[in-house]
C-alpha cells in the first residue's frame, strides 16, 4: 500500500510538467488553427510568427503576462484587455484539450501505464505521442471550422512520424510506409467509388492525407481502426445532432458563409469528418497495445 502511494507520489511532477507543457503547446496551436486556414486576404494562411499575438478588434498587442495559457483567460474573463472585445472560448478549450491529452501521453509512456520498457525509450515515445497530440487537435479544429485539413500540416508530419519510426523499437522500415499508403489509398478509392456512384463528393482527399499521417505513425492497423472508429462516432454525433434538430456539427463563427449552410438531404450533408477521425486516432494511440494484447489472447 505504501509502495503505490509512493509510486503515484513520484509520478506528480512529471505528470504536471507534461501538463504544463501541453498549456504551453495549446496556446501555439491555438495560434496555427487561427492563422494558418485560407481566407479571402490571405490565400495561403497567414505567418504564425509576426505579428505577435494581438487584439482582433483593437490590434493592441497581447502583453506576456495577458498571454499565459488557461491563467490570463480566466483571469480577464475572456475579455481584451484594452478594449473589453470577448475572445472566443475556442482558445480556452484548445489550450485545455491538449493539455489534458499530453497528460495521459504522459501516463501511457512515462507514468505508471508504461513501465515496461528502457526510460530512454519511454521517453521517446512520450514526444512522438505529444508531436501526435498536437497534430490531431491542430487538425481537429481546422477542419471543424472551415472544413479543410491543409497539406502544410499533414505531409510534413507525415514525413516525420514515418522517420522517427526507424528510432522506435518493433517497427520495420516498411510498416510506416504501408500505414501511409494505405492510409492515402482506402479513403481516396471509397472517394472516387462515392462520386462516381452517388455524383457527390463522399470523403476529400484531405481525410485522405490525415490518415497518411495516421499509417506513418500507427502502420495500416491505426487506419482501419482511425477510419472505423471515425464513422462510428461520426454517426452517432451526426444522428444526435439531426434528432435534435440541429446541424451535425455546427462551423465556428470564422467559418466562410458557404460552409454553415445547411445541405439538402441527410446523405447531402456536408460533415467535417477530420475530428472523427482524429478522436479514434487519438484513442487507438493510447488503447493499441491493449488491443493488441486482448487478440492475442
Amino acid at each position: 500500500m505504501w509502495n503505490q502511494e509512493l509510486l503515484v507520489l513520484t509520478h506528480v511532477p512529471g505528470l504536471v510538467l507534461a501538463v504544463v507543457l501541453g498549456l504551453l503547446w495549446g496556446s501555439f496551436a491555438n495560434v496555427c488553427i487561427y492563422r494558418w486556414p485560407p481566407t479571402d486576404e490571405f490565400p495561403k494562411g497567414r505567418s504564425v510568427v509576426a505579428p505577435g499575438s494581438h487584439c482582433f478588434a483593437c490590434k493592441a498587442p497581447v502583453r506576456w503576462y495577458d498571454n499565459v495559457p488557461l491563467v490570463s483567460y480566466l483571469w480577464l474573463r475572456g475579455k481584451c484587455r484594452n478594449c473589453q472585445a470577448p475572445f472566443s472560448a475556442r482558445y480556452l478549450v484548445v489550450e485545455a484539450a491538449t493539455a489534458a491529452l499530453f497528460g495521459v501521453a504522459w501516463w501511457f509512456t512515462l507514468g505508471t501505464g508504461g513501465m515496461f520498457e528502457a526510460l530512454d525509450v519511454r521517453l521517446l515515445w512520450f514526444v512522438v505521442d505529444a508531436a501526435f497530440v498536437w497534430v490531431m487537435v491542430v487538425i481537429f479544429f481546422i477542419d471543424l471550422d472551415h472544413m479543410l485539413i491543409l497539406d502544410k500540416v499533414t505531409w510534413p508530419a507525415a514525413a516525420l512520424f514515418y522517420a522517427v519510426t526507424f528510432a522506435l523499437p518493433g517497427y520495420r522500415w516498411w510498416d510506416g510506409l504501408v500505414g501511409a499508403v494505405v492510409g492515402y489509398g482506402v479513403p481516396w478509392l471509397i472517394g472516387e467509388i462515392w462520386i462516381r456512384v452517388r455524383k457527390i463528393e463522399g470523403i476529400g482527399l484531405g481525410d485522405s492525407t490525415m490518415l497518411m499521417v495516421v499509417g506513418a505513425l500507427l502502420g495500416w492497423k491505426g487506419v482501419v481502426a482511425s477510419l472505423f472508429g471515425g464513422s462510428v462516432i461520426g454517426t452517432v454525433f451526426t444522428l444526435t445532432a439531426m434528432l435534435a434538430g440541429g446541424r451535425p456539427t455546427p462551423a465556428d463563427e470564422t467559418a466562410d458563409a458557404s460552409d454553415s449552410e445547411p445541405a439538402r438531404g441527410a446523405l447531402q450533408t456536408e460533415v467535417p469528418f477530420g475530428p472523427y477521425l482524429a478522436m479514434a486516432a487519438l484513442f487507438y494511440l493510447f488503447a493499441a497495445p491493449w488491443i493488441d494484447l486482448h487478440f492475442r489472447l
